[in-house]
């Protein structure tokens, strides 16, 4: 009897393993990567089942920490070795490779800056008729937002030399993007019988400019993150793409308070500086991003301030950096309300409102221009701020730093329109 008892408990026992290790956590276990790297002190999330144990060994230094629907692993210092994951411990399932290298530090800024962008191509921003002729851009289907790359297979730099490229009048093809593909359009420029010009009859933008915050520099490798979103078209919303810019030294010589339902903003005076501080390589919706020209510095943090891991941020007190008066950044108190839980949350990945009396009664809270002032919290880079609740400016949206530095690791004002 007692034998009978032990063989139905032992497969019982062998069932409940398998089952376990066809479940869909034990799944998630065994497409892990063979190698990972963590920042010190940076945490790793898995929704993994609580049997799961996991060993460090070679070297390499973690703590796991059970949560509910998974584990938390938390690097140690700075090293390389194994991390070994089984089955209450008994049964191996997984090895995985870890690194774990210095925490980065970053340099934050705060600094008010004036950022002259030129188009890679021209933004359609329009279309109009050449007088009682038809807008051959419309009829060739060029829409609002399509963003010109080439004429004939010739790059198109700027508005004045798509003009160029049209002025015979003989039909071109165009090479377009257009909500993120490229397509091609066939057009035949007509004569503007007011002044016998040759046009398409499109209205386009070839830069753009404005004011906005650094939120960091990069002292490993000369990288710099401001903005916290992307600088868009202001007709189309189309994301500007970048062909040439520079980032400059702003003076803030005025500040219009925000309201309930008005936005107020910085007024900045950038453009009388010939020396650029550097250079955008890249405009996503995570911010601008490019590489300074000589080393940034910030009064307040001299040394730089560690980055936050998103496990690392929480609810609370905070600050934030910005410049509202000349070019001095200083600290202001916030709090942050609340954290999205999507995976890839962007601009919006909390919520944050702010507490500083000298901030309010300055500015109203949050107001345009302060798009990219650094987020700290308890000593560290938490993110940046990105947009201002038009109902409450005191409220705003917020990005994660390691959105911002995912971008920026990846990529290393005035609005003119031209008519043709």
């Amino acid at each position: 009897m007692g034998d009978q008892i032990r063989r139905r408990l032992g497969a019982l026992l062998a069932a409940a393993v398998a089952a376990l290790m066809l479940s869909p956590q034990m799944g998630a276990l065994h497409r892990l990567p063979d190698e990972v790297v963590l920042d010190a002190g940076a945490a790793w999330e898995l929704p993994v089942s609580s049997a799961v144990r996991v060993a460090a060994t070679n070297g390499a230094e973690i703590e796991a920490e059970p949560q509910a629907g998974g584990l938390t692993l938390r690097a140690g210092g700075a090293g390389e070795g194994e991390l070994t994951f089984s089955l209450l411990g008994l049964l191996p399932i997984k090895t995985v490779k870890l690194s774990v290298q210095p925490q980065r530090v970053l340099v934050p800024g705060g600094q008010s800056v004036g950022v002259a962008l030129r188009t890679g191509g021209v933004v359609v921003v329009g279309n109009s008729d050449l007088g009682r002729t038809p807008s051959p851009a419309r009829l060739a289907g060029l829409k609002s937002g399509d963003v010109i790359r080439s004429v004939d297979g010739a790059k198109v730099t700027g508005a004045a030399q798509l003009a160029a490229s049209i002025a015979d009048g003989g039909p071109a093809r165009l090479e377009v993007l257009r909500d993120g593909s490229v397509v091609q359009c066939d057009v035949t420029p007509a004569q503007d019988e007011r002044d016998g010009q040759y046009r398409l009859g499109a209205w386009v933008r070839d830069s753009t400019a404005g004011v906005g915050t650094l939120t960091y520099y990069d002292p490993s490798g000369g990288g710099f993150g401001a903005l916290g979103h992307a600088i868009t078209d202001v007709d189309t919303g189309v994301v500007m793409p970048v062909g040439e810019g520079e980032i400059y030294n702003n003076r803030v010589v005025a500040v219009k308070p925000s309201r309930d339902g008005a936005p107020g903003e910085l007024t900045g005076d950038f453009l009388g500086e010939t020396e650029a501080l550097g250079q955008v390589t890249g405009n996503t919706e995570a911010g601008i991003f490019g590489r300074m020209d000589a080393p940034a510095e910030n009064v307040l943090y001299p040394e730089g301030l560690p980055v936050a891991d998103r496990s690392q941020i929480h609810t609370g007190a905070a600050s934030l950096i910005t410049t509202i008066d000349g070019t001095a950044p200083r600290e202001y108190a916030c709090e942050v309300t609340r954290l999205s839980d999507k995976a890839s949350p962007g601009a919006r990945a909390m919520v944050i409102k702010v507490t500083d009396p000298a901030l309010i009664a300055r500015t109203g809270g949050i107001v345009q221009g302060m798009s990219g002032s650094p987020l700290i919290q308890d000593g560290r880079i938490i993110g940046a701020v990105t947009h201002v609740m038009v109902n409450d400016p005191t409220m705003g949206y917020g990005i994660l730093i390691e959105t911002m530095l995912k971008e920026g690791d990846a990529q290393q004002g005035a609005v003119s329109k031209h008519s043709f």
